[in-house]
């Protein structure tokens, strides 16, 4: 431990952080205090006993984090959030470009001056759209209102922005003519070397723009400086189910690109060139943990090179590690430097041991054939132990895994490098000769199509996505990378010609299994749609009912929503719509929706009547031939769907014997409705305005026999238990999907 410190005592310290910051656990400051003194004195104690050396000093670590994280929240944290609910005055420096909406724009801010807190601190501040566009460098005087993000479809907001260094989110503040009630732009530093890196960057942007047409420029843009928003929705889905968002998210990878470019100067010389260039380079990507990690590491590389010694990958790695945390105890919750840290350790601990196995077979082949294979299985040796490190953290983020990822960055990465450095000198020589410019962009466009035209012929591959839901695949995908992690760490002392056969038959075993209980049961699934709802009931053999097809008229889109969950679990049709009312609460997005999805037959209740508001949704429906429920109606589905109506203008829906959608009628309507008919459910599905009244409610609850109730709202101001019903919303949670056995 004395020889190599960091690789104990940093990954304690990353312990006790991610307990702290992300489990929201930690011990009180006294505590800490005392068992930080006490492991302390152990670790002197047994100083020349190795192992009890190096464990009470990784406690120790771990409890000194637990200081220090008390003292940042007291002295840091906590006079920042003490402003959530303040409305004031404040100074502040735009710190990157804004991202511009339809009625607002989102920047990063330095907040100078507010009259509360003396420090100076970062906020994600909404902003007036401008005449002017304001850029990094800006100084503005704006009258904000502060306040701590919640939590909402799983997100928890406030982490998030706290492992960026903002503390406190803002908003300007608006008169009662919606004008804002302070904002002016008082001068600007945007062309001073602070912001170098931020005009380099709004450069490159304004030459692939230039040079390259809208759909490769936006993948370009990406590539070089991790800039996503001019990839498509289509796009950037494609690249997730793929398992290729780390090519668009700036990391070490793209590091080695730039160093690999400058090697062509020799090793040295290049060397030398590549310090000033990674430097420069991680500003203007954004600066993430990612970027920060492979430049740490790359620069102690590079020094230890020049100076001509050693140095550990490991050592580099943690040291990274510790000189993020020293500045931010909270980035620790940071997914990019989750999977950054957790990869490289992959790549680190197996990758070269894992390469250096599977060459062993063809080190009898001519040296070019043995070069060609070594890159192949190089590039497979760092997908599949990058792979088993990552999966872990993307399953519990995001709730599925794509296991094509290998195949994908086989047939992408080495396109990918000669792409950014394609890239790099397409911005490189637009500013002197642009003609060359020209040639860069037009030979590499079609390589940046083709990455794109993979990626989505990847993603439409049925079957290569692994989700939180799918117990027997993560069974199977668990079983694969333990049986590789044990053919790396311990294969010489196993018997594979007994164990490869069992360990097949059990793998086989296991996804035949899985197959077959996916067959016998069914998925509801509730998407997150605000107040609106789009309900999805699936099977494994492709039958897709949806009930109603609306989002909240904000960002929350339900056909973008729906579409989007239909390319995940690879379904190519909605073989039935059913609208529970033809109104924008239910029907909003109805367009969009028919627009680009095939749906084979649309519901919608008798009764329907003509109003301002929905009059053009009522002609949509009757173009499309939608069939009209008078009475209680089967589907021949997924599941047993019954439809049936409730009164005028407005359709429930039972779902087996688990659900039953009472989404749009009123509490009173449904009183009436259920004086003479009967439908029970353990679940309910009901929105706002069916909580007002408590007699109501309590009624409903006991016709239905309801255990749970599932509610479609549009903000986190929601009980989560009315009367000893528990209270579940998409809202909170995300996406919600339940499995039914089918019957019979």
């Amino acid at each position: 431990m004395l020889e190599r410190p960091l690789i104990y005592l940093v990954p304690a310290i990353a312990a006790a952080l991610f307990c702290a910051v992300c489990l929201d656990w930690a011990p009180s400051p006294m505590v800490s205090l005392l068992l930080l003194a006490v492991f302390l004195l152990l670790a002197g104690i047994f100083i020349y006993r190795n192992k009890a050396f190096a464990l009470f000093g990784m406690l120790a670590a771990a409890h000194l984090a637990f200081c220090g994280f008390s003292i940042y929240n007291l002295y840091i944290v906590e006079p920042i959030r003490h402003l959530n609910g303040q409305s004031l005055d404040i100074q502040a420096v735009l710190l990157e470009d804004p991202d511009v909406y339809e009625d607002s724009q989102r920047a990063l801010l330095s907040v100078t001056h507010n009259g509360e807190v003396e420090q100076t601190f970062r906020t994600f501040c909404y902003l007036p759209l401008t005449d002017t566009p304001l850029y990094a460098g800006d100084h503005i005087v704006v009258n904000v209102g502060f306040y701590l993000p919640g939590t909402a479809e799983g997100f928890d907001r406030a982490v998030y922005q706290a492992s960026n260094r903002c503390f406190i989110a803002s908003s300007y503040n608006q008169t009662e003519e919606d004008t804002p009630v302070r904002f002016e732009m008082t001068g600007t530093e945007r062309d001073t070397p602070r912001f170098l890196p931020q005009r380099i960057a709004r450069y490159c942007k304004q030459a692939i723009a230039g040079a390259l047409p809208e759909r490769p420029a936006g993948l370009l843009t990406a590539l070089l400086l991790g800039d996503k928003s001019g990839i498509s929705d289509a796009d950037a889905l494609a690249l997730r189910i793929a398992g290729l968002s780390h090519l668009v998210a700036v990391s070490g990878l793209h590091i080695g690109f730039l160093v690999a470019f400058c090697s062509l100067l020799g090793r040295r010389i290049g060397t030398l060139v590549s310090i000033p260039f990674i430097l420069l380079f991680v500003p203007i990507a954004g600066a993430s943990p990612s970027v920060i990690r492979a430049a740490v590491m790359y620069l102690v590389t590079a020094g230890a090179f020049l100076l001509r010694k050693e140095a550990s990958s490991l050592n580099s790695l943690f040291l990274a590690l510790a000189l993020l945390l020293i500045l931010n105890p909270y980035a620790i919750a940071s997914l990019s430097l989750q999977l950054s840290f957790s990869a490289t350790l992959g790549l680190i601990l197996l990758a070269g041991k894992m390469q250096r196995r599977m060459m062993k077979p063809f080190r009898p082949f001519p040296k070019m054939v043995y070069r060609i294979l070594s890159v192949v299985v190089g590039s497979v040796s760092c997908t599949v132990c990058a792979t088993i490190f990552t999966t872990p953290i993307i399953l519990s983020a995001f709730g599925y895994v794509s296991v094509l990822s290998l195949l994908s960055n086989l047939l992408v990465v080495g396109v990918t490098a000669v792409c950014f450095i394609g890239g790099f000198l397409v911005c490189l020589t637009s500013v002197f000769f642009p003609f060359l410019a020209t040639l860069f962009a037009k030979a590499i466009t079609p390589l940046l199509t083709y990455i794109l035209d993979i990626c989505n012929w990847i993603a439409g591959l049925p079957f290569g996505l692994i989700n939180w839901a799918d117990s027997f695949g993560i069974a199977a995908l668990v079983l694969s990378l333990a049986g590789i992690l044990a053919w790396l760490l311990a294969g010489a002392h196993i018997k594979w010609r007994y164990v490869l056969p069992v360990f097949c038959l059990v793998l086989f075993g296991i996804t035949a299994s899985g197959a077959y209980y996916n067959r016998q049961h069914y998925s509801v699934t509730y998407l997150p749609c605000g107040s609106g709802q789009a309900i999805i009931v699936s099977d494994a053999v492709g039958n897709m009912t949806l009930i109603d097809c609306a989002g909240d008229g904000g960002y929350r889109n339900a056909a973008a929503s729906v579409r989007e969950w239909m390319q995940w679990n690879g379904f190519r049709q909605v073989d039935t719509l059913v609208l529970t009312a033809v109104d924008k609460g239910h029907a909003r997005d109805l367009p969009e929706l028919l627009q680009h999805t095939s749906v084979e037959q649309i519901l919608i209740p008798n009764g329907c009547k003509e109003t301002q508001h929905n009059k053009e949704l009522l002609q949509l429906v009757a173009e499309a031939d939608a069939e009209i429920v008078e009475d209680t109606v089967q589907l021949d589905a997924a599941a047993p769907v019954t439809v049936f109506p409730v009164c005028d203008g407005k359709l429930g829906v039972q779902i087996g014997g688990y659900v039953l959608v009472l989404h749009s009628p009123t509490q009173k309507q449904l009183a009436a409705f259920f004086e003479t008919e009967s439908y029970s459910a353990p679940d309910i599905v009901l929105s706002q305005r069916n909580m007002e009244d408590t007699v109501l409610l309590r009624q409903l609850i006991s016709d239905t026999n309801a255990q749970r109730i599932i509610l479609q709202s549009s903000t986190g101001d929601v009980l989560h238990k009315f009367e000893g019903t528990p209270i579940e919303s998409p809202y909170f949670t995300g996406e919600l999907q339940e499995r039914y056995k089918k019957e019979g």
